[in-house]
């Protein structure tokens, strides 16, 4: 029989953090006519397709194409020298640097926004996996230290309802696993959960992170994290209020399903 290799991890902290804007380094004399972005102002740093982006710089007047990664954008509101409105095009998801033209020349700068999924509402795996997760909390349940045999009852708690910035976090996580073929916490350009789930529009006072690889059905990887004690607890803190799901599946990569939980209580 083939063995099927699966894999699990979890997070926890809760630590205050909002990225809001990026700034860039101010322009020398040599080159003071060159535009500069010095800051993005959007609703929160994670837009999609159509969102309203205004950039605050120096000599904006002249820019007559902004590039989201390599995605050009050539309709330009300007408001003054120093500001310009555009609307985000549509792009896969993932952090991107924005860049300014004037003419033929293109400049870059140090700003950049993070696209996110649009789907505000689960798929069927992700609505499943919710719907576990509530069953075992509203039951109340022991999760237990394989390792050492430590037993904490942990009592019924309120059930988790969707959030889909959350959900955003998680799926991006998920996605970015199976495509880098890698399983971490940590993204590979170096971003923890809290960042991520900055990033995706959520502001919280508390967080938390599961994430598995491997469990093919919202049944298994469900009863794999009720298995694992630090998942257990995850799953079963009172403090949480809010859940986002994310899944995705790259058969080429070691273990097929990439799984994660992205829990959270609102500031």
């Amino acid at each position: 029989m083939m063995s099927v290799m699966r894999t699990l991890a979890s997070v926890c902290a809760a630590v205050s953090l909002l990225v809001v804007a990026l700034v860039a380094a101010p322009a020398t004399t040599a080159n003071a006519a060159r535009p500069s972005g010095k800051s993005v102002s959007v609703h929160t740093v994670a837009v999609e397709g159509g969102t309203v982006v205004t950039i605050t710089g120096k000599n904006l007047k002249k820019v007559n194409a902004v590039y989201f990664g390599g995605t050009k954008v050539t309709t330009i509101t300007h408001l003054s020298k120093t500001k310009l409105r555009v609307k985000a095009p549509r792009h896969t998801p993932g952090t991107v640097k924005i860049s300014l033209r004037v003419g033929t020349k293109k400049y870059t700068t140090a700003l950049k926004v993070t696209f996110v999924i649009t789907q505000p509402e689960p798929s069927a795996a992700e609505a499943e996996v919710l719907r576990l997760t509530n069953l075992n909390r509203t039951a109340g349940y022991t999760c237990t230290d394989s390792k050492t045999g430590d037993r904490t009852v942990m009592p019924p708690v309120p059930a988790l309802t969707w959030n889909a910035n959350l959900a955003t976090a998680a799926r991006l996580h998920s996605v970015d696993m199976a495509k880098k073929n890698y399983f971490s916490h940590n993204s590979t350009d170096g971003t923890d959960p809290g960042t991520r789930i900055t990033r995706a529009g959520y502001d919280w006072w508390t967080y938390g992170e599961n994430i598995a690889a491997g469990y093919s059905t919202p049944a298994n990887v469900v009863a794999g994290w009720m298995s694992s004690y630090g998942h257990c607890k995850n799953i079963m803190d009172a403090d949480f209020t809010e859940l986002g799901v994310g899944y995705a599946y790259n058969s080429a990569s070691k273990y097929d399903h990439y799984w994660t939980q992205d829990f959270g209580a609102p500031r």
